[in-house]
């Protein structure tokens, strides 16, 4: 059974201001349970009012530790580094001194790389209070791509690490920086809430192909949509 809630909004400015108030209340809650609270985050310009409204809101940030859903394996002062992004649009205002995670290090590859991050992430508070997704036209989420090399060893029920490294093939969405470190189908699962934000036509259209039948290695985000642990919430606006 599925564990997919819609929130559908006519505009992008009250997707963003309720989804801003809900990650605040599970963010607050979690502080209040356990004294901490674990943020994950996604890339790409979707998000990134989201985290603007989070960086003003009153949160004990110095307890909530930020990290990388996924990564593309360059420098952090590249333009295409997730990590750049996030200091950007979220650590700064009040949320400038929480404590961050990032993926990449100075290893020369993913492959090996990986292992140094898998061991930063096994130090998060877990579960992860708030897991914020994309999804490409591709069906990716993460670093989750369709057919990439080791795809199937980061959705293997049976691989508990938190990290994978992935070798995505290049495509219009994937860009040329197509090695990537993200987390697996089992990291994602160690989550309390999962939640997708997309916009537009477009993407709702693939969002709704990736809930009926297919493979999973065609569209990985089915991997989540039809897991039944974690609470799934879509957020979508025209």
């Amino acid at each position: 059974m599925f564990m997919v809630k819609e929130f559908l909004f006519t505009d992008r400015s009250q997707l963003f201001t309720s989804l801003a108030q809900n990650c605040q209340s599970y963010l607050q809650k979690g502080l209040a349970l356990n004294g901490d609270a674990s943020l994950m985050v996604s890339g790409g310009s979707t998000p990134a009012p989201l985290y603007e409204a989070l960086a003003k809101s009153n949160l004990d940030w110095k307890n909530i530790h930020v990290a990388l859903v996924d990564e593309r394996w360059v420098e952090k002062q590249h333009s295409a580094s997730n990590e750049a992004l996030i200091h950007r649009t979220l650590l700064h205002s009040r949320a400038e001194h929480a404590p961050f995670t990032g993926m990449k290090n100075s290893t020369t590859n993913a492959r090996t790389g990986y292992l140094e991050t898998e061991g930063q992430y096994k130090k998060l508070p877990q579960p992860f209070t708030v897991t914020v997704l994309g999804m490409g036209s591709d069906g990716h989420t993460a670093s989750l791509f369709p057919h990439a090399e080791g795809l199937a060893e980061a959705l293997a029920e049976d691989n508990q690490q938190l990290t994978a490294p992935i070798m995505a093939k290049q495509s219009e969405v994937t860009g040329v920086n197509t090695e990537r470190v993200t987390l697996t189908l089992s990291g994602l699962l160690k989550s309390e809430r999962l939640i997708l934000i997309i916009t537009g036509d477009e993407k709702l259209a693939v969002f709704k192909e990736a809930m009926s039948d297919g493979p999973i290695e065609d569209m990985p985000i089915r991997a989540l949509l039809r897991q039944n642990k974690v609470p799934f919430e879509l957020y979508w606006a025209p």
